[in-house]
């Protein structure tokens, strides 16, 4: 007869350090005694993620979003591209491992050598998936505002608003950015006494995998070649590609088989310990992804409009830790443009200069520090200026054509002081009528 299971005490969800140890025949008691506290805290993380997910329709909705965002890339010949640093880069790094494994077309970009010419890697028609639990790491802040404006943006964070997380802020308003909230249900030093990466990247690898999964299932659905399959079929070697091989020997052969590796299930289904059921081709409602919408090369007209900023959206970077322009750092910059995404990067320094987005991103990529007051920072770069006065603007109508304007650019690259800043104006003796402001190189942007 068989002997009932052992029933565990239930735990609360982060126990308190026992007055007297639990009975115990390890000689360690206290090393015990604490790797189960751990246990028991990252178990409580994943609950409060679950809770999470069954409970709030708006993260729902971005995970199914998420989902068909992957897949759609996956199906037009692209790929997920998983970038973090630190801990959450290592997450990144098995995520991207667990997706390839299941069919799911995936990369790991470093942020950091994405500066440096790793960048390539992300196509028009890929998805990025962003690791920060933070949501304002500085590497992958930096890299915002070079990803092509057709990547979906995916942020796995703490952060469960979409409008608060730095992340977002450029790709969100544009509907091309999506929160994959992350969560914990309390501070890792006050859980453990120890602020490292634990309870995290737990929730952050359990959303990965559930995030892969998910995908895998929506993309696998040919008969005979669902996710199982696909999955086996990417492993070869070692205790899976064994029991694979056994399984098509036996298939050959019309054999039964016993091996408990067989008895996997290809069928779909929702977890029987949750609460409710995921209707993922229909979570979605009425919030559609945005299409993809590639704009033909701006040929045979005037001053491309759709990149001219105008001055009344740019905003002005002001010192976070004073009052004083001096004391303004890179990173004051870099979290002003990316929290006023209108203004396409574009940041005034000071109310007669203004910062180029391709001059800040130049500057970030030679200093690592952007923690650098700018003055600093421009010493240590050689000097180069990153702010235009405005007595350097080129002053241009609003007729100029599109040639004549390429050639006045391209003429001025041999003298010492090429043109950078263009200011497209109605009356050009008129300062107050400028329609906007745009880079000499947008002149050559697709």
């Amino acid at each position: 007869m068989a002997s009932d299971p052992v029933t565990l005490p239930p735990w609360p969800l982060t126990p308190p350090d026992p007055s007297e140890p639990p009975p115990t025949t390890t000689k360690d008691v206290t090393s015990v005694v604490t790797a189960i506290h751990v246990m028991s805290t990252e178990r409580a993380a994943l609950a409060h993620l679950e809770r999470l997910y069954q409970n709030d329709s708006r993260a729902q909705q971005d995970l199914a979003r998420a989902v068909d965002l992957i897949t759609r890339s996956v199906r037009e010949a692209g790929k997920l591209v998983v970038c973090g640093v630190g801990k959450s880069g290592k997450i990144g790094r098995k995520i991207e491992a667990t997706m390839n494994s299941l069919g799911i077309y995936s990369a790991f970009l470093h942020p950091t050598e994405a500066l440096h010419g790793d960048l390539g890697l992300v196509r028009l028609n890929d998805t990025i998936l962003l690791i920060s639990f933070s949501g304002r790491s500085p590497e992958l802040l930096s890299l915002l505002p070079h990803l092509p404006a057709t990547v979906p943006v995916i942020a796995l964070t703490s952060h469960t608003d979409p409008s608060a997380c730095p992340l977002l802020s450029l790709h969100g308003p544009s509907g091309m950015g999506v929160l994959l909230p992350a969560p914990i249900h309390e501070n890792e030093e006050a859980s453990l006494g120890v602020s490292a990466p634990t309870s995290s990247t737990t929730v952050a690898l359990c959303l990965g995998d559930a995030l892969a999964i998910a995908a895998a299932r929506k993309l696998h659905t040919a008969p005979g070649r669902g996710p199982a399959e696909v999955f086996r079929s990417f492993h070869p070697g070692g205790a899976i590609g064994a029991a694979a091989a056994a399984a098509a020997a036996s298939a050959a052969g019309n054999t039964p088989l016993t091996t408990p590796s067989s008895c996997v299930s290809t069928i779909t289904f929702d977890s029987p310990s949750s609460s409710i059921s995921l209707p993922w081709e229909d979570l979605n409602g009425n919030s559609s992804i945005p299409p993809f919408t590639l704009q033909p090369p701006p040929q045979h007209r005037r001053i491309p409009s759709e990149v001219l900023v105008s001055l009344d959206q740019i905003p002005t970077a002001s010192a976070s830790a004073s009052n004083s322009p001096a004391d303004v750092r890179l990173l004051d910059i870099l979290l002003t443009a990316i929290q006023h995404p209108d203004a396409k990067s574009w940041v005034f320094l000071s109310p007669s200069t203004i910062v180029p987005p391709r001059r800040i991103r130049a500057l970030l990529s030679r200093q690592k520090d952007v923690d650098l007051r700018v003055s600093d920072a421009v010493a240590k770069d050689s000097g180069r200026p990153l702010a235009v006065p405005r007595a350097n603007w080129f002053l241009v109508p609003e007729s100029t054509s599109l040639s004549e304007l390429r050639h006045l650019v391209s003429t001025s690259r041999v003298e010492t002081d090429p043109i950078s800043v263009i200011a497209v104006m109605k009356d050009v003796t008129c300062p107050a009528s400028c329609i906007g402001v745009m880079e000499a190189e947008d002149l050559w942007e697709p």
